[in-house]
């Protein structure tokens, strides 16, 4: 057996463990894809001039090569070294809280990271970070003939070395383990793939049974406080870069009902840039009262903590 073969994921593991257990309606893997997400749109576009796809059916892939996520940012995963997966969902929400999808998505990531030792947490509006440092960043949308489902597309590192990582301020399920001091395997090899399938079980079991509290209730309610509680964004000072080219900063207080990210605005800086196109400190006005704003996704392109570069 190749050492590509022997990293791959264990399709035994997740038929018996997400299909055959009846939590998930189908999952799908294929060897190499340009996106999950696109491919899961596609087919629910497809189907839904006939019978529509399921709730619960994933497709997932072993190297992503032309994957989105917000605003268009493109991103890879190399072969066998990330989890590139796109869910079809049907959550059964009212349309003001399907936003909520997304974070439902994460808080399974959390859950299943945590359970490992590893300390996950959500950073608004839509990325899974262990310690200031991004693991995983998470996608949704709606497939055009078929409103009442969502696509959420999740891409996590998990056995990317330092040299692998998209960026510097990224990081893999295997360098927090070694962190820890916990053994992990090699790359490669049978240990590796079992990693990875074990750990797209564990997360993709707590977005079945997340779902399921949901659609009982048909609200997002019964999981609405546990979401909050591992937003890390609540509590930080943050820079919200705006898609006119201005940014705001201040403390983030709240995330509403709506979703949106409540801030108290301290600082506003204009559009423009200096040498090098980095936003000079003297384009900032420094509010003389705090005044308290709420921003939804679409209005941000970037939101990172105060003191991180631009």
């Amino acid at each position: 057996m190749s050492a590509d073969a022997a990293a791959e994921l264990d399709d035994g593991l997740l038929q018996s463990r997400l299909v055959d257990s009846g939590l998930f309606a189908a999952v799908h893997r294929v060897a190499s894809t340009g996106s999950t997400n696109e491919d899961l749109l596609s087919a629910a576009d497809s189907a839904a001039a006939g019978a529509a796809m399921p709730h619960l059916t994933a497709l997932t892939a072993e190297q992503q090569t032309g994957g989105r996520g917000r605003q268009a940012r493109s991103w890879a995963s190399p072969k066998g070294t990330s989890l590139s997966t796109s869910l079809l969902l049907r959550p059964s929400l009212p349309v003001v809280e399907r936003h909520w999808v997304t974070l439902c998505v994460g808080l399974a990531l959390v859950r299943a990271l945590r359970s490992r030792g590893v300390p996950g947490a959500l950073k608004w509006p839509n990325d899974v970070h262990v310690r200031g440092r991004k693991i995983a960043g998470i996608l949704a949308a709606v497939p055009l003939r078929d409103p009442e489902a969502v696509v959420v597309g999740c891409g996590i590192n998990v056995l990317l070395d330092e040299q692998q990582l998209p960026t510097p301020t990224a990081t893999s399920l295997t360098l927090e383990l070694a962190r820890a001091g916990e053994p992990i395997p090699l790359p490669g090899t049978a240990a590796a793939g079992q990693l990875r399938s074990a750990l797209l079980c564990d997360w993709l079991e707590e977005v079945a049974i997340l779902l399921e509290d949901v659609r009982h209730h048909g609200s997002i309610e019964p999981v609405r406080a546990e979401i909050l509680a591992v937003i890390s964004t609540v509590g930080q000072d943050v820079r919200i870069e705006l898609p006119d080219g201005t940014a705001v900063r201040g403390a983030a207080v709240a995330v509403e009902h709506d979703g949106a990210l409540t801030v108290e605005v301290s600082g506003r800086r204009r559009a423009g840039s200096g040498a090098g196109g980095v936003a000079s400190e003297g384009l900032w006005r420094t509010e003389r009262t705090p005044q308290r704003e709420s921003f939804h996704a679409g209005d941000v392109v970037h939101l990172r903590p105060l003191g991180e570069p631009t």
